[in-house]
């Protein structure tokens, strides 16, 4: 796998959110089809092995041609970040996106429960829950009156810490006063204090410069950032801390879903399914291969995670405490943890 950066946007503005609209007006002018076209746009780079499997759905859609329906796909961000990705769709502008739990979490707070460390004992745990729980799908179909609803998720994997020096960051004594960069939760800033690190909130497109230039001493991510970011060249250990499993979500504008027959609308959550299944399949096998990637590049590989599961427990307390809608989705996806 190449070195290349993903580009992510981190803010909504109107100027963007109409460039976005212009720049999508233009590319899907000439793209004009008999069926019913559903335009789905995520940033992930083209090419990438994530990008390819997200591509499988449209594949998949095309296999009942009974359907009458079209999946186009716009990837590497070309329509903005994945807030202006939400606000397209909110706006009925484009059809779906594939966004991160994160950034929907500003649109319904209870999406913020994926940040919750340790939230899923297991790979298993995060598969069921997410796969059968009623108050996920509640969560799912909870924005309908903001226009756009979600009708699947993609399993993105685990999340760890790795490290620019080599260490087993096995406890809160060994992160203290180091930089680690997360993502822009609230939620995963307090984890990070939690774990004794200090949180740096920074787009993923910013890290290889800032582990390059000691802004931070480190992050979390998957395995996929060591190789698909490049990270492998700038850090020494990857510490399977496995702390969070972090879902991106398929929404579709309320406008598109209401237009669509009953059986186009089981169709494309099949279809979302049979799309995730399959990377399911491939996910276990890319982790290895990019972890023995990262290897040869000299990263050493650790893992425990038993002492920051107790150090965390507050914030599964803090989320359960907002209100009886948030604790009823924390307990019922509980209910599926072996």
């Amino acid at each position: 796998m190449g070195n290349f950066k993903k580009k992510l946007g981190v803010t909504v503005s109107v100027v963007g959110l109409v460039a976005a609209a212009v720049t999508f007006v233009s590319v899907v002018s000439s793209n004009s089809s008999d069926k019913v076209e559903i335009r789905l746009a995520h940033n992930q780079t083209a090419g990438s092995e994530i990008a390819d499997s997200i591509a499988k759905f449209s594949e998949f859609v095309s296999e009942d041609s009974s359907e009458n329906l079209d999946i186009n796909i716009y990837a590497s961000g070309v329509l903005g970040s994945e807030n202006e990705e939400v606000e397209l769709v909110k706006a009925g502008i484009l059809d779906m996106a594939k966004v991160n739990a994160n950034t929907l979490s500003q649109f319904d707070d209870r999406y913020a429960i994926f940040a919750t460390p340790y939230l899923f004992v297991s790979q298993d745990h995060y598969y069921k829950a997410m796969d059968q729980s009623k108050e996920v799908q509640n969560l799912f179909t909870a924005t309908e009156n903001q226009g756009f609803i979600a009708i699947g998720y993609y399993a993105t994997g685990a999340r760890s810490i790795y490290m620019k020096d080599d260490i087993c960051a096995d406890s809160p004594e060994k992160l203290h006063g180091k930089k680690i960069r997360t993502m822009t939760s609230t939620t995963s800033m307090k984890m990070i204090e939690d774990m004794g690190g200090s949180p740096v909130t920074m787009a993923s497109s910013e890290v290889y410069s800032a582990l390059q230039q000691g802004i931070v001493d480190g992050a979390e991510s998957t395995e996929l950032a060591l190789t698909v970011d490049g990270h492998e060249d700038l850090v020494s250990s990857y510490t399977y801390t496995e702390h969070q499993y972090y879902p991106d979500i398929y929404i579709i504008s309320t406008k598109k879903w209401n237009s669509l027959t009953k059986d186009q609308q089981d169709y494309l959550k099949e279809c979302l399914a049979k799309t995730n299944d399959n990377y399911k399949k491939m996910y276990n096998q890319m982790m290895e291969d990019a972890m023995e990637e990262a290897q040869e590049h000299g990263v050493h590989v650790y893992r425990d995670m038993t002492p920051f599961i107790e150090a965390v427990q507050p914030l599964h307390k803090e989320f359960c405490e907002k209100g009886a809608q948030y604790k009823a989705l924390y307990d019922d996806i509980q209910s599926y943890a072996d």
